[in-house]
């Protein structure tokens, strides 16, 4: 469609919409999702449909929070923006309650991932709420945007065989995805936040002329090695905008073109109209005017925002963007669905991030495949027949332990001797895919303790992590432990695994002391593939158990298809 160029002296008011009332249909579950954003707290509440090709909203809120601003300049969440947060999510929370969400997810981005206290910060907040929070990684960030995105793809925004970039801007950086409706192909996350570059930029308020071509330069220098990378991931034929700095932007777009009411879902913005845009806007602030048509909330950040948007696509070489009204809360919203079974909607190869990008990072660094299978079956063999005597961990947690065994080794693609710790810091920087930053730095203590000595408070692994979830480390590392010993001679020799649990005083042996009659025996009893032994196995489990009985209080046993202990030394212990 032609558009005809209009003076940008003065913006119109953009007239703010009003949500029509949601209409709740019978299907699926509710769930909402809060994005804890840097600038404002946005919530979203949605159902399930009953046919799993789609979901309903019922409901969506938001909340300014200028005050977590702070923690992107102080790296540290102080006490009152805490308390602040505590009573905007409270809110939130009982109205997700009132339209029957069964469940409330929060995530955090880079205002919280920069804050030195970000993770007590979020302890705090589950603890008191009782509700999932949890902080994502950038590119983390980038993939459940991509999701959001994804599902809300029309024709109108992108055809079916196109590849898209999405640009993402928030409050604390900004995302670039590049892929097509199977994968992603390039995603990297940038400190160029509107908020960010506002505190940076125009301290106290103050615009002046070098100020803003300094701006221009910062965002061009940092996204000038992404267009490279872009390029050699294969490009792409739609640039697409989402969130509220695109979102404010279109919305002025399309009040100067005269088509206010249009709708915003596709709403295309040319260059050469940006261009002007971000002239009015830079001469609005010179001035020291408020620029028209900008929410209260908006105005302070709108400048930063924008300048990114246009050196942004004067890096990739665009001449125009499609916005989509679906970001990141949309897509924790598909991404839950999806893995619960309840949505569908063409998206399979999207069910199970956390597998594919552990498996990628296998590829990465030549991990051997395997071994790595035959340590993740043994551990989830154990970990099952465990529950319910030695830990009360629910199926998820067995997923960090299935992550962390195929993991484990990862450290030999730099070397042999102290693997163990290069594998916990390849995984904690790897940009594992579809798990939390908690999550992360779980999966890659427990891989960090599979070998060597037990933790200690003096090891990053150890001191990172905090003190409710290093009993689950402790938990799970023990369990490794066996699982790693249990294929020792990485031939895959043991078939099944069978445990059996002895009570103190069953089958109590009299040339045992009175210390050991009270000790529960927990029994590993081993189905061979024909043709094997597994001596090395039965050798290896004898030297790393100690760990494992101290952990859970028990003495372990091994033993072949018929019970019969295998060496001497069980025997006579």
């Amino acid at each position: 469609m032609s558009r005809k160029a209009k003076s940008t002296t003065e913006m119109p008011t953009v007239k703010v919409e009003r949500q029509s009332s949601p209409v709740k249909v019978k299907g699926g579950p509710i769930i909402a999702v809060i994005d804890m954003g840097t600038n404002s707290f946005h919530m979203i509440v949605c159902q399930a449909s009953p046919d799993k090709d789609h979901f309903e909203v019922l409901l969506k809120v938001k909340e300014a929070v200028p005050f977590f601003r702070r923690s992107l300049t102080a790296h540290y969440i102080d006490e009152p923006a805490l308390r602040a947060a505590v009573r905007i999510l409270r809110d939130m929370i009982k109205k997700a309650r009132e339209r029957g969400a069964s469940s409330v997810v929060a995530v955090a981005t880079s205002a919280v991932r920069e804050s030195k206290n970000g993770e007590e910060c979020l302890r705090s907040i589950r603890q008191e709420l009782r509700i999932d929070a949890r902080m994502v990684s950038g590119k983390e960030e980038a993939r459940l945007i991509y999701l959001g995105v994804l599902f809300n793809l029309s024709a109108k925004i992108c055809k079916s065989n196109q590849r898209f970039c999405i640009i993402d801007i928030g409050g604390g950086s900004t995302e670039l995805i590049v892929g097509d409706r199977s994968q992603i192909y390039f995603a990297e996350s940038y400190k160029l936040g509107a908020a960010r570059l506002t505190q940076r930029f125009f301290k106290r308020g103050i615009v002046t002329k070098e100020y803003i071509k300094e701006l221009h330069d910062e965002v061009r220098g940092v996204l000038r090695p992404s267009s490279n990378g872009i390029e050699v991931s294969g490009g792409f034929d739609v640039l697409i905008g989402t969130s509220g700095t695109i979102s404010a932007l279109a919305k002025l777009d399309r009040v100067s073109e005269g088509n206010p009411h249009a709708e915003l879902s596709g709403w295309t913005i040319h260059i050469d109209r940006l261009t002007e845009i971000v002239a009015y806007l830079e001469t609005a602030a010179l001035k020291g005017e408020k620029p028209k048509g900008v929410s209260a909330d908006r105005n302070e950040t709108i400048l930063a925002g924008s300048i990114v948007l246009l050196e942004t696509m004067r890096s990739l070489k665009v001449k125009e963007l499609k916005f989509c009204t679906a970001a990141l809360r949309e897509g924790v919203v598909v991404d839950r669905f999806l893995q619960t079974g309840w949505v569908d909607g063409g998206l399979i190869l999207h069910r199970d991030p956390r597998s594919r990008s552990v498996h990628n990072l296998m590829e990465k660094y030549h991990g051997g495949f395997e071994h790595a299978q035959q340590v993740a079956y043994i551990s989830q063999l154990l970990f099952t027949q465990f529950r319910g005597h030695l830990h009360d961990h629910p199926e998820e947690v067995g997923h960090l332990l299935w992550s962390a065994s195929m993991l484990h080794d990862l450290g030999m693609y730099i070397g042999r001797n102290g693997h163990h710790k290069h594998s916990y810091y390849l995984i904690k920087h790897g940009g594992l895919l579809g798990h939390s930053e908690e999550e992360v730095n779980i999966i890659a203590s427990i891989a960090r303790y599979h070998r060597g000595s037990e933790p200690k408070v003096t090891h990053e692994a150890w001191y990172s992590i905090g003190v409710e979830d290093r009993s689950l480390v402790s938990d799970l590392a023990a369990i490794l432990r066996l699982a790693e010993a249990l294929d020792r001679s990485h031939k895959q020799v043991i078939k099944d695994i069978k445990v059996v649990f002895k009570e103190p005083g069953k089958d109590f042996n009299k040339d045992l002391s009175r210390e050991r009659e009270s000790i529960r025996t927990v029994s590993l009893v081993l189905t061979l593939h024909p043709g094997h032994n597994c001596l090395p196995e039965v050798w290896a489990l004898n030297e790393k158990k100690a760990f494992f009985e101290a952990h859970y209080g028990v003495r372990l046993e091994v033993a072949v298809d018929s019970g019969v202990a295998l060496t001497k030394a069980d025997k006579s212990r």
